[in-house]
């Protein structure tokens, strides 16, 4: 429970990937990266529930040993390239019947997050009052005032217009890590988003933010794991 109220787990798995077939299975440490989305979930005190919807039979089933599966396969038509995690969400909250609460959505490719990551992300949400967080890292570079566009072979500013004074002279741009987020469930029923206004970020640092979608993601986590630079966090 947070602030008296339930939290729910999701975590989305889809089978398919075409930038790395079989990505949610892979497995670092003990664990696959399905596994790892799941437990940092169990052994999170203020989680109350954990729900992996995937479309997926050996994921389902990997997801029963862990009393997380979704009450069924995913519908083919949230397994598209084109489904977003909104859909699938919102789809899980009526088959799995998700009342009132939180609904804390952790994607597998997301290895790197610890339990104080997301202790971290419940404090922010406690401190602030705010309804929804997610996790965000610093993007250093490129940064967005310096971009340029080509159009019809011609460079122009990708923002309309270009700063060519030093990087330290503007503001630091975040982006999304894909790690945490965390909204209440009436919130997120109402804007159909993960990102509504008022939403607070958690910074997390570069060495935890690592989001597996290509081969060169994989492989780049592992040599950096290899060289001591990146840890894991492992399970009971």
């Amino acid at each position: 429970m947070f602030q008296d109220r339930q939290i729910t787990a999701i975590v989305p798995a889809r089978g398919g990937s075409k930038g790395l077939p079989g990505k949610n299975l892979l497995k670092l440490g003990k664990f696959t990266l399905v596994e790892r989305a799941i437990l940092i979930a169990r052994q999170c005190p203020q989680v109350d529930r954990v729900i992996l919807s995937t479309d997926d039979p050996q994921m389902h089933a990997l997801a029963g040993e862990h009393g997380a599966a979704a009450p069924a396969l995913r519908p083919d038509v949230l397994a598209s390239d084109t489904a977003t995690s909104a859909d699938v969400v919102r789809h899980l909250i009526d088959a799995a019947d998700i009342g009132p609460g939180w609904l804390l959505l952790l994607q597998p490719t997301s290895p790197l997050r610890t339990l104080a990551d997301l202790a971290g992300v419940l404090a922010l949400a406690g401190k602030s009052k705010a309804r929804s967080v997610v996790s965000v890292v610093a993007h250093e570079e490129p940064r967005p005032e310096k971009l340029l566009k080509l159009c019809d072979g011609d460079l122009e500013p990708y923002l309309g217009t270009l700063h060519e004074g030093p990087r330290q002279a503007l503001p630091m741009p975040y982006a999304l890590n894909g790690a945490f987020y965390l909204i209440d469930r009436d919130l997120f029923l109402e804007t159909g988003s993960f990102l509504p206004a008022g939403t607070k970020g958690f910074v997390m640092p570069d060495a935890r933010s690592a989001n597996i979608d290509a081969p060169r993601d994989w492989d780049i986590l592992n040599a950096m794991v290899k060289a001591g630079k990146w840890t894991f966090e492992e399970y009971d």
